[in-house]
Order: structure tokens, then C-alpha cells, then sequence
């Protein structure tokens, strides 16, 4: 918000918000224990309540009033909630509503938190061996150092200290469930439904049969990961329970973390009354009563001394302040997409961000389903849409079917421009989402702004193609329409500040991974496989089938590279400010490395625009001809060579572009999708990936996110993000199977089948039924002691009964069949009398492998339906085409 309190520096009284907050807690919890009728008696006390609330109140609107007069910049929380618009509905938060939510956090934020803080020091104190083992790991992890977020991952035992404190004294001590029907407790206790039920956590986390005889005693090592995770499911609650747990926990567990570490670092810790004694002060949380501490530096250091530990000062800026540019003189655009790998997403980001520049004030970009009945006639709405083997993405789905059934006349006053992806592997389908919404929404009345702009993503020329659509077209017919003057770059984009500090927020949503083992599965001579075994964060959860999104790293060396180019160390931090929107973060120290690693595209291909921006800060008219050469009719050979930006600035030396350039001219890193190859029941809170590494060839680079995690070891983490998969393919996997199942599958392409077959083995141990409907597997990959993966543990659910497994080997001279299509036409009778008792097919394969096996098996599966009657359609093609599709899965990579 911008704001402070100033808590540290009265001696006499609190902010007069922190008093009202006490106060009405206070007076809250006391009301809380008495009957509802007695409230109507209390008037002193009622009034009084009114009196602290209207003054906390009072302290909300004040803060608005004052960011209206003086707005800032940056995405705060007042600033979000005053700016921010339902996306549904196009209406902003009330004042009232404001000032509510601001009550409700910075009471949130205050009061758990400090009171967890305060336990802590006080069994600190009272547990001089658990002090100074806490004092030395901080010493061995920073030392005199800047503590940063970084160090905070190497400290388990302040994460100890942490959860042993709420333990003994959950700050919150209880929440309330309730029954939805009639229920008797441990045999005994009668609930009838709808009767609340109060949880009290001190009984729950001091039970001697989950903590042992010492469980009334401050004991941090009992808190040990190895130990903490087997604890039955609900021995600790403090966060509370189910949808309306702690949705803070991580920030306040980040922030006592830090506040710990800090203290630890710089101070001596006494207590004020060395006879002090535990007493417990009680209003809607609990923190000690009377406690308090004297603190002394550490090391007979001078105050001075902690400036160095606590704050960075600026060394270089890359350039000048930039002016201001005025939102209201700009034309509104709406941006949406449809995405399921990020790179509809990335190019809306690039959009959003390219608006500014060109005199138009964009939307943040959002899901194209939130577009449903909800297109904008205040300015242009601009659609970025996938098509995958002709559907829609996970988050356009939504919107297509709304689309489709739109009425002539009913987009009247909508403007709309459409940028398609497609891939080649699927041609009869390659464009049909982003062509059949520009159709329909045009028939609905829509004016379309300009021709729609089509990419193939297969090409490597997808940033040059949304370039020039772009710039040479969208942006194009918008300045011929509204006379808008393009903003000059020079006063615009980003304003870099290189500052040394270690600060390393990336500003991502990803939660981190731990690496426990990565296997290479795969023997010389073939492309590799590894096995990528996770440990997941406690919250993340799937099934069988789902994708994982992960989030890879530059190279190294690249990185290296690149820093070397722009003169910055490693562990130098920047500070980034954008008058324009970014996926950068802004306003806050991110380090180099972090950057250059983690959050930007260095290898992706320069495109036509960025090369003609390249060449204006040529120094020669020599190299800004080559330049302009290479931006026209040369350009295949950057798209041969696959050069980047950084490849041009090394080769053409005398190109002079400052950092912020730099970084506005690449892209957002992109995340790639895998599949989970195990089932959570396998190992809690762990997942295994599967994928193959595309390798470089000649002086085109590898594959960025298999090449990154081919090199990770463990203890490693990687950034992953769960997706769910299809609606028909997740039901089929975590249902009992009820009919056959066909799965074929080729190299990497065995992962979703892998976690499936594991559920149904893990399934077959506890149960006692003895039959289940066939499971069948087709496999194809090189050689049987070339690339044959995962054959153990294949070969134990043959032996279980769970599946029967058939191989292709398409590199073993003696193999008789060499390629999974072989295999369906050896075991075609079978899978004829499988599909007529109903079985599902799924394939998982590239494109081109997963038409060379539909060629083959929709004859046999068609030619058996006519044979005993099933279908009437004349055929096989039609009849492939309307196939249920929840009997024909293919999940396709490229």
C-alpha cells in the first residue's frame, strides 16, 4: 500500500489503527463466547466497538483519498484493488468494499504473525541449546552477508523452530467444521447436521500418541522433514483447514523466516525479566502477555554497520528518467488468448507491451474463455488462438462454443483482429480454431479490423510472422483509422538500474520442484530418455494422464555469455521500471543471473522487426545495410542458423544497444508440457516425467527444456506447474475399468500410460477381484537393449496381470515387427474383438506416427463394426470422423 505505520519509532503510543485494531479484537472475541440476545445489553461495549471500527475505517478512506491525489505507479495492493475490473462484468470494487479488504489483511497480516514471533523468541530464550544451533545455521548459511530469499531454502532449522512454536501455540487455536449430515463420533458422540464443531488445536498438537511423552516440550528436532511428513494427516492445523485455510501462509512463513534469520544475524537476545513466566494473552488470536526482550549488536558492531546487511544503494542507471505518458490519451485495446503451452500467452504478453509504443492503452491479456459474452465496444478486441489437431485450448473452450452459437446482428459494434497458431503435423486441421472464430464472429456482426494473421508454429517464424501482422497490419490499420502517432521508443519501454544487491525475485507463479534422481534410461547410440523423479510442493496434486507445465533455464554458458556482453557480474541485481506493460517484474531488485536464466528466451530466433530496430543503432552504414539485408530478402538465413539477438550483437560489433533494449526485445521464457509417468499412489508427493532430449545439431541448438533438465541432479529444484488433462481422458483414468483398454505408444510418448498401468497394479494389490476387462499395450522405440525404457517395471505389471505388452523394434534386424503399425496389424483380430466389447483406444505419439497408426487401425476397427451390424456409415473416413471421443483418445506431441 505504500504506507507505513511507523511502529518502531513511537515510544509513546501505536498508530492509532494498530490501538483500534486491539481493541476490536478484543471486544470481537469476548462477544464471540456470550449469547447472541446478550449483544442487545452491551451497550458501552458496542459502542465502543463502533468507535474502533469507524476508526480504522477512517485510516482506509484516508489512504484512499490519498492515493487518489497522488496516484504511483506499481501493482500494490490499494492500487489493484482500486484499479481492478471484474473481467465478467466490467465493474470495479466500491470504496466500502476497499476499505473492508484492507481491514481484513492488514489485520490478517498483523496479528497471527506477530504473535508467532513473539513465541518463538520466547522458546528461544527459554531454550539457550535451540538458540544457538539456530544462531550458527544462520551464521554458516549468510555470515556477514546480505540475507536474501535464496538463503532461506538453506535453513530447516529455523523451519523447525517455526513449526514445533505453532505446535505448542498456534496463534489461531481453533476453527469451527460442520457436519453436512447426522454423524456419531468415535462411536459415541451424536452430531446432528449442521451443528458447528469447534477444532481446539492445543488439544490436537499436545496428544501424546501422535508426539510421544514429551509432548508438552519444546522440541524443534521432532519437526525434521523425515519426521514431519509422516505425521497422520491432521496432528498439525494451525493454518486451519480445507478451502478456508491460511491463504497467507507462504508470504507469513517467508516473513517470520526472514525476521528470524535477521535478528539471529545481528543481535544478542536477553529477556527484559529474566523471571519472566508464560502467560497468554487472549483476543481472536493469542500471543504472550508481558514478554519482551533486550537486543544488543552482535560482535561489538556499530549501528552503522547494519546499512551494509539491509539496504543497496544505486551504482549505474543505463538511462534517464523517462516521461510520464498519460493513459487517458490513449486508445483502448483488448487482449485475450487461448493457450495450452504458454505461446498464444507469450505472444499476447508481447502485444500488451507493443500497445504503448504504438499509441494504444491495452488490457491486462486474459483467458479467451473470460471473453465469453463479454467482448469490448470501447476499442479493437484482439484474439490470439491455438488449434490443436482442430480443438480449442483448456482455456478457450468456453468461448469457441459461445462463438459458434452466435446470431447474425449480435456482435454489432464489436471490432475484432484474429492471430492463429497451428502446427503442420496436423494439415487438414491446421488453423481451424482462430479461422472458425474469425468467421463467426464476423456473421455475427463483428467488424473485422484486418485480414486474420496465421503462424506455423512448426517453422521457427513464429515471432517474425506476429511481427509483421502486427506491425505491418493490425497496428497499421489502427493509426490509419484513429489518426494515433506512434509513441517514440526513445522516451518509452523499459528504465534498467544496475544495483548490487542479492534480492532474486523472479516474480513467477511456478512452484519449486526438488530433483531426487534423473535416470537416463537409454543405452549409446540412440537419442537419450531420461526419467525425471520429483518431489512436488505439499499442495500440488494430479492423476494419471495430467500434464505438467515445466519451466526451464537458459544454458550457462549462454547466460554467461550474455552478461559478458553487457559488462554485469552474476550477482549483480537490477531494477526494472516499465511505463508500458511487461512481463518483467518491476520495481524490485532482481538478480542478473536470475534474469538471464530464468525469465527470458536468449536463443529465441530474431525476428524481421526486431533485426530493423537492430540496425538504428548501427554505428556504420556498412553493417546497417547487412542488417537491413538480413531483415528482407535474407532472412532465410537467420531462420537456417536459428540466430538470436545476442547472435547478431556478437557478429556485427559495431550495433550498440543499451540493457533496457536488450530486454525489450526478447521474449517471455515459455514453459513446455510433459506428462506425468506415475500415479500418486505410487510415492506421496512425488512424480516422475518422462522425455527425450532433442539434441543439437550443428549450429542449431538443442531443445531448451530438455537439454536443461537432462543436466539437473539432485537436490536441484525446477519450476512446474500441474495441468489436468482432458475431460475424457481423465475420467477414463482414475475410473475402474469397465472395458478393454487400448493404449499405443512410442518412446517418451509411454509416460501418461505408465502412471495408468501403476494405478491399476497399485489397485490390483489391495483389492480381491480377481478379473478386470484386458489392457493392452503397443510399444514401439528402437531396440530392446537400445531404448527399450521402463521394461522392469513394464514387465512386473505383464507378470501382475495388469497389461499385456507387445514391442516394435525398428533398429533390431530380427525384430518382426518393426513399427507399432506392424503391431496393429498383427494383433488385429484382437483389437477388433476388444473394440467391439468396447474398448477405448489412445495414442500418444507424434503426429506423424499417430496417422500411420490410425491408416492402419480404423479399417479393422470399422471393417468389425460393419461386420456385426454396428454401423451404417459408408466409409471409413466418415466413420472415423465421428468416432466418439470418448473412445478414441490421441494425444499428440510435436
Amino acid at each position: 500500500m505504500n504506507y507505513r505505520f511507523n511502529s518502531f519509532y513511537s515510544n509513546e503510543k501505536m498508530h492509532p489503527f494498530v490501538e483500534s485494531m486491539v481493541a476490536a479484537l478484543t471486544d470481537a472475541e469476548k462477544q464471540s463466547m456470550l449469547p447472541d440476545f446478550i449483544g442487545a445489553f452491551r451497550i458501552k461495549a458496542l459502542n465502543s466497538f463502533r468507535k474502533h471500527s469507524e476508526s480504522m475505517k477512517t485510516t482506509c478512506r484516508d489512504l484512499i483519498e490519498e492515493r487518489r491525489r497522488h496516484p504511483v505507479e506499481g501493482a500494490d495492493l490499494l492500487n489493484m484493488m482500486m484499479q481492478g475490473k471484474d473481467p465478467k462484468t466490467g465493474e470495479g470494487m466500491s470504496d466500502e468494499l476497499i476499505i473492508g479488504n484492507l481491514i481484513t489483511f492488514l489485520i490478517a497480516g498483523h496479528e497471527t504473525t506477530s504473535g508467532l514471533l513473539s513465541f518463538v523468541f520466547y522458546y528461544l530464550l527459554e531454550n539457550q541449546r535451540v538458540l544457538d544451533k539456530a544462531r550458527q545455521e544462520v551464521d554458516d548459511v549468510v555470515g556477514d552477508g546480505n540475507l536474501t530469499v535464496d538463503h532461506l531454502a538453506k535453513m530447516p532449522y529455523i523451519n523447525q523452530i517455526l513449526r514445533e512454536t505453532l505446535r505448542l501455540m498456534p496463534t489461531a487455536p481453533g476453527f469451527y467444521v460442520t457436519p453436512e449430515k447426522d454423524e456419531i463420533i468415535g462411536g459415541k458422540y451424536a452430531v446432528p447436521a449442521g451443528e458447528p464443531l469447534l477444532i481446539f488445536l492445543h488439544l490436537i498438537h499436545r496428544d501424546p500418541a501422535v508426539w510421544g511423552p514429551d509432548a508438552e516440550d519444546f522440541k524443534p528436532e521432532r519437526m525434521a522433514d523425515e519426521y514431519f511428513e509422516a505425521l497422520p494427516k491432521n496432528a498439525w492445523k494451525p493454518f486451519g483447514n480445507g478451502m478456508r485455510g491460511c491463504i497467507g501462509r507462504e508470504f507469513a512463513w517467508q516473513e517470520a523466516k526472514l525476521v528470524i534469520a535477521m535478528i539471529l544475524q545481528n543481535f544478542d537476545l536477553r529477556k527484559a525479566d529474566p523471571n519472566y513466566k508464560l502467560k497468554v494473552k487472549t483476543t481472536l488470536t493469542i500471543k504472550p502477555e508481558g514478554f519482551n526482550m533486550h537486543v544488543k549488536l552482535r560482535n561489538d558492531r556499530k549501528p552503522t554497520s547494519l546499512f551494509k546487511t539491509s539496504s543497496s544503494q544505486p551504482s549505474l542507471s543505463s538511462r534517464q528518467s523517462i516521461a510520464p505518458i498519460n493513459a487517458k490519451d490513449l486508445k483502448p485495446v483488448s487482449i485475450f488468448y487461448g493457450s495450452n503451452t504458454g505461446t498464444c500467452e507469450a505472444l499476447a504478453q508481447k502485444l500488451s507491451a507493443d500497445c504503448v509504443a504504438a499509441g494504444f492503452m491495452p488490457s491486462k491479456p486474459l483467458p479467451l474463455d473470460m471473453a465469453t459474452k463479454n467482448l469490448s465496444r470501447d476499442g479493437p478486441n484482439v484474439i490470439l488462438a491455438a488449434s490443436y489437431d482442430g480443438r480449442p485450448s483448456d482455456n478457450a473452450g468456453e468461448f469457441m462454443k459461445w462463438a459458434e452459437g452466435l446470431k447474425k446482428g449480435e456482435l454489432e459494434g464489436v471490432q475484432f483482429a484474429v492471430f492463429g497458431c497451428g502446427h503442420k503435423d496436423w494439415v487438414s486441421t491446421l488453423y481451424r480454431v482462430p479461422k472458425v472464430l474469425d468467421k463467426c464472429l464476423a456473421e455475427a456482426g463483428a467488424e473485422r479490423l484486418v485480414e486474420i494473421g496465421l503462424t506455423d508454429a512448426s517453422t521457427g517464424r513464429l515471432y517474425s510472422d506476429f511481427d509483421d501482422w502486427e506491425n505491418q497490419k493490425f497496428f497499421a490499420e489502427l493509426a490509419r483509422r484513429h489518426g494515433v502517432a506512434t509513441v517514440d521508443d526513445s522516451h518509452l519501454g523499459l528504465d534498467v538500474t544496475v544495483i548490487q544487491s542479492n534480492s532474486t525475485d523472479v516474480g513467477c507463479n511456478f512452484k519449486r520442484a526438488e530433483v531426487v534422481e534423473n535416470t537416463l534410461l537409454t543405452n549409446p547410440g540412440v537419442p537419450r530418455k531420461h526419467g525425471l523423479l520429483v518431489k512436488l510442493p505439499k499442495d500440488m496434486t494430479y492423476t494419471p494422464g495430467d500434464h505438467v507445465l515445466v519451466l526451464p533455464k537458459n544454458p550457462p554458458r549462454l547466460v554467461e555469455k550474455t552478461m559478458s556482453y553487457f559488462g554485469v557480474d552474476s550477482d549483480t541485481a537490477l531494477t526494472i521500471s516499465s511505463q508500458r506493460p511487461t512481463f518483467l517484474p518491476t520495481d524490485r531488485p532482481i538478480l542478473v543471473s536470475n534474469l538471464f536464466s530464468s525469465l527470458v528466451e536468449l536463443s529465441q530466433t530474431v525476428s524481421r522487426t526486431t533485426l530493423k530496430r537492430l540496425a538504428d543503432f548501427a554505428s556504420d552504414e556498412e553493417t546497417k545495410t547487412s542488417i537491413q539485408r538480413l531483415a528482407g530478402d535474407d532472412y532465410s538465413q537467420i531462420e537456417d542458423q536459428r540466430l538470436s539477438i545476442l547472435d547478431i550483437l556478437l557478429k556485427y560489433p559495431s550495433i550498440n544497444i543499451p540493457l533496457s533494449t536488450f530486454l525489450s526485445m526478447l521474449p517471455q521464457m515459455r514453459p513446455r508440457t510433459y506428462s506425468f509417468a506415475s500415479a500418486p499412489g505410487w510415492k506421496a508427493e512425488h512424480g516422475m516425467l518422462l522425455f527425450s532430449v532433442v539434441e543439437a545439431e550443428g549450429d542449431r541448438p538443442g531443445g531448451l527444456a530438455t537439454n536443461y533438465m537432462a543436466q539437473l541432479r539432485r537436490g536441484d529444484h525446477l519450476l512446474v506447474e500441474p495441468r489436468a488433462c482432458r475431460p475424457e481422458l481423465r475420467m477414463l483414468m482414475v475410473s475402474e475399468p469397465k472395458v478393454p483398454i487400448i493404449m499405443i505408444a512410442v518412446g517418451a510418448g509411454l509416460a501418461p500410460f505408465l502412471g495408468y498401468l501403476q494405478k491399476r497394479f497399485l489397485d490390483s494389490q489391495k483389492s480381491q477381484q480377481t478379473s478386470t476387462p484386458p489392457c493392452t499395450l503397443l510399444f514401439g522405440c528402437r531396440g530392446a537393449n537400445k531404448d527399450d525404457i521402463c521394461r522392469a517395471q513394464l514387465d512386473e505389471y505383464t507378470r501382475a496381470g495388469v497389461v499385456s505388452a507387445h514391442r516394435a523394434y525398428s533398429r533390431d534386424a530380427g525384430a518382426e515387427c518393426k513399427y507399432v503399425q506392424d503391431l496393429v496389424k498383427k494383433h488385429g483380430d484382437m483389437l477388433a474383438r476388444q473394440w467391439a466389447q468396447g474398448a477405448v483406444v489412445m495414442v500418444c505419439s507424434g503426429k506423424k506416427v499417430s496417422d500411420g497408426v490410425m491408416d492402419v487401425l480404423s479399417p479393422i476397427l470399422y471393417g468389425e463394426e460393419r461386420r456385426l451390424g454396428l454401423t451404417a456409415v459408408e466409409g471409413v473416413d466418415v466413420w472415423r470422423k465421428n468416432v466418439p471421443k470418448e473412445r478414441l483418445i490421441l494425444e499428440v506431441f510435436g
